[in-house]
């Protein structure tokens, strides 16, 4: 077993690689590919090859998230959670080969808070990166498109289907407690007394209206998350959490995906993962304009993937995953660096949109970018 001394600060790489030293996963070298306050990911170089990798990832977490100045998350669950998630899915979903996947896990240390898991290559990068450095041509990012929507949906059928899988992840308050606080709790205040820049650059007040609407949304949706047991959701299904390598011979690019970091995993509302993909992959257009056929490319197969793969789409899907989209681009977007308060604006101005109109099937069949789930 690895050593778990305290002299093994996993959130350094000289702590990281003293701690594989004796393990299977001893390395010659270490490579920090994430590094927070929460979680520390490196890419192992391995002495010896591993079931036929020299390569692997080692994700090692803290035991605190930070909500707010006044809440921090202590739990350590959440690992625990990943754990299962990434030992059940490979054990359980049954996906094509085309199909993404999650990586498989060699290892689990519940003391140390580690996972040893495989890397999906050394020239890979998660999509968001990918789409921001070198983006796919179209057809290359249809093709990742069906894959996350084949994988997505089989996902969620297979949870709605199987109230076992539900049990095992049900007690991940955490996960639900985060998944309520990182987008609705925080609506309100980002519109009203938040002093969020773009806001305050809106070309004119946000309707009394609207505030109401939007504060009933979240008088909704909060409980929503809390109890619902539709299906297993991932819980953070963003472009900063697929791994896409492209593998190519002979003129051909086979995509190869992987769904990385199930910290959030649980008993959900499907429409929420299906409503921040689509958010986080429609940002780019709007603030990589040079990414909009590829980025629209990747949307409309997953969607239609996901809708040929979920089983019975639950009614009113399109309509929660459009708002959800739209409160995403209100309280994300403009805080994660895409661009400038001035350029924020579009963002907000989307999301209030989309929440505005989310109600309606006729404008979400024919304005939204999920008109393929109606």
């Amino acid at each position: 077993m690895p050593s778990t001394e305290p002299e093994h600060d996993l959130s350094t790489i000289a702590g990281a690689q003293a701690y594989l030293s004796s393990t299977p996963f001893a390395s010659t070298s270490l490579t920090l590919l994430s590094g927070i306050h929460s979680n520390f990911t490196y890419r192992l170089y391995l002495v010896t090859p591993y079931k036929g990798q020299s390569t692997l990832v080692m994700k090692h977490a803290k035991p605190h998230i930070v909500l707010s100045a006044t809440e921090i998350l202590y739990a350590m669950e959440r690992q625990t959670f990943e754990a299962k998630a990434l030992q059940k899915i490979r054990e359980g979903l049954d996906c094509e080969p085309r199909a993404a996947t999650v990586p498989e896990m060699h290892h689990f240390d519940a003391e140390a808070h580690v996972i040893i898991l495989e890397d999906c290559g050394e020239q890979s990068r998660n999509l968001k990166e990918l789409f921001l450095t070198a983006p796919p041509p179209p057809a290359i990012a249809h093709e990742i498109g069906l894959a996350l929507g084949q994988f997505l949906g089989r996902l969620h059928a297979w949870g709605a289907a199987d109230p076992a899988i539900l049990d095992v992840f049900a007690g991940n308050e955490q996960a639900k407690r985060i998944t309520s606080w990182i987008t609705y709790e925080r609506l309100i205040p980002t519109l009203t007394t938040d002093n969020v820049p773009a806001v305050a650059l809106l070309p004119a007040p946000i309707p009394e209206t609207d505030l109401a609407a939007i504060r009933a949304l979240v008088a909704e949706r909060i409980p929503e998350i809390y109890a619902a047991r539709a299906a297993l959701t991932m819980g953070d299904f963003w472009t900063g959490n697929v791994v896409v390598r492209l593998d190519g011979a002979d003129g051909a690019v086979t995509p190869r995906v992987h769904v990385i970091d199930w910290e959030l995993v649980k008993p959900g509302i499907p429409a929420l993962d299906v409503g921040q993909f689509c958010a986080e992959m429609h940002t780019l257009t709007l603030f990589r304009p040079q990414t909009a056929a590829s980025a629209g490319a990747l949307i409309d197969a997953f969607l239609t993937a996901y809708r040929a793969h979920c089983g019975s789409l639950a009614p009113h899907t399109a309509n929660v995953a459009t708002k959800h989209m739209g409160a995403h681009l209100v309280v994300i977007t403009p805080s994660v660096g895409w661009g400038t308060p001035e350029e924020n604006v579009k963002a907000i101005e989307l999301g209030l949109t989309y929440m505005r109109e989310g109600g309606s099937d006729q404008w979400v069949r024919e304005s939204s970018v999920f008109g393929s789930l109606m």
